[in-house]
């Protein structure tokens, strides 16, 4: 164990040594604005007669969202508003939340997303749920709207079906698998995401988080020993490696983060800088971690499992082992990234065929570009963390001997392991 705790605490430097590489970038020169000096005679914009009708309306109308139920559904029909036509559907809903509880209101679902009518929501059905927002003018008039269908408790019912198809099939590995996904939702969220929205270093949080998903997923599944920290050395090394080929690759092809997500993002958050070339490096960062997991733990159980029922094997005959099993689950492994990529860019993909793009320019759109350097980086992950794990292993159970030939030890017929 000795060997084990020394081998860790060296890679663990090395990644502390790689954080602290990113958290030293220079930062950025804050321009200071001087307030200018009143003009009494500044004409007003169309943008101040916009903010100000803006204010005037929430003035004049409380706004509340709150939750209601369908009672009651009527044909679809459609609506003429101009040029538009749009279908709409006309519903009863009873409101089962908030100040308005228990109060009726009818109004109009439209189905339409676009506005050639190709693209329709779901028609409602009586004890649909679905979210409203209700606007109360000062004269006590109420107007209802339907804005789209609560979709929260559909979504845990599947996480629920989910959590129960682990522990049936798993066992009690399947509740061991269930703390470590909990455990890492924890960390995504709260030093990831929550870490990033306050303005933390987005590269050195997604590295964090997934050192500490690492160690506490492997740690959770297998307890401590050397297959466990062979497998998060060679995960930890595989997500390093991808990450180090999404910094060369995005700054060659000077990626700047700028997808319509960001874009939205820059213009809805006033507070908050955010790098989102970072952003992109913690997204290929944190989409590796998977696949490199899986990756490690397959490689490192099926070494032990050799090394268990071949004890006289050699470190170098482990090695090739690890190789031969590793160009195995690569095969597959890469596919699974790819094709992940592939399936989330698919619309927009379809998009730009449509607009008479070849392949060519589609490739050179920054935002079709980032999910291929993205799935590229990621399986190049995984291809590097079958010769860390096998490598790892193989030095760490270099010894000829892995249980005792003959034991003073025997529990229920069994021989003791020699730790």
């Amino acid at each position: 164990m000795k060997r084990v705790s020394i081998i860790f605490i060296i890679f663990l430097l090395i990644t502390s040594v790689f954080c602290n590489v990113f958290a030293t970038t220079p930062e950025q020169p804050v321009e200071q604005t001087v307030p200018a000096e009143p003009d009494t005679q500044q004409t007003e914009t169309p943008q101040d007669a916009a903010n100000q009708e803006t204010q005037l309306i929430e003035r004049q109308e409380k706004i509340t969202d709150t939750t209601a139920k369908v009672i009651d559904v009527k044909e679809v029909r459609e609506v003429v508003t101009g040029t538009v036509t749009d279908k709409v559907q006309e519903v009863t809903i009873e409101i089962i939340e908030g100040p308005y509880i228990g109060e009726e209101f009818t109004t109009d679902y439209t189905l339409s997303y676009d506005i050639d009518g190709k693209i329709l929501a779901y028609e409602l059905d009586v004890g649909d749920k679905v979210i409203v927002q209700i606007a109360e003018s000062p004269d006590g008039h109420v107007i209802a709207t339907v804005q789209d269908v609560a979709r929260a408790d559909y979504i845990l019912g599947m996480f629920a079906v989910f959590l129960l198809s682990i522990v049936v099939i798993g066992g009690k590995r399947g509740v061991k698998a269930i703390i470590g996904l909990l455990l890492t939702i924890v960390l995504i969220y709260f030093i990831l995401i929550k870490g990033i929205f306050k303005g933390d270093n987005a590269i050195l949080s997604s590295i964090i988080t997934s050192m500490l998903v690492i160690v506490g997923t492997f740690i959770v599944i297998g307890g401590l020993n050397k297959k466990i920290m062979t497998a998060a050395i060679g995960t930890l090394g595989g997500v390093v490696s991808a990450g180090l080929m999404a910094l060369i690759f995005n700054n060659i092809a000077k990626m700047s983060g700028a997808c319509e997500d960001a874009i939205q993002l820059s213009i809805n958050m006033s507070t908050i800088n955010f790098d989102f070339r970072d952003l992109l490096f913690a997204g290929i960062i944190v989409s590796a971690l998977g696949a490199c997991m899986d990756v490690g733990m397959s490689i490192a159980s099926s070494l032990d499992e050799i090394k268990m029922k071949n004890p006289d094997i050699t470190w170098l005959e482990l090695l090739k082992s690890g190789m031969n099993i590793g160009r195995d689950v690569i095969g597959t492994m890469t596919n699974t990234l790819i094709l992940a990529y592939v399936g989330g860019s698919l619309t927009l993909i379809l998009l730009f065929m449509a607009c008479d793009m070849n392949i060519i320019e589609i490739l050179n759109k920054e935002t079709i570009a980032e999910q291929i350097v993205s799935a590229i980086a990621g399986s190049m992950g995984v291809v590097y963390t079958v010769p860390i794990t096998s490598f790892i292993y193989a030095i760490l159970n270099r010894d000829k001997l892995v249980y005792k030939k003959s034991s003073e030890n025997k529990l229920d017929g069994r021989r003791s392991l020699k730790i």
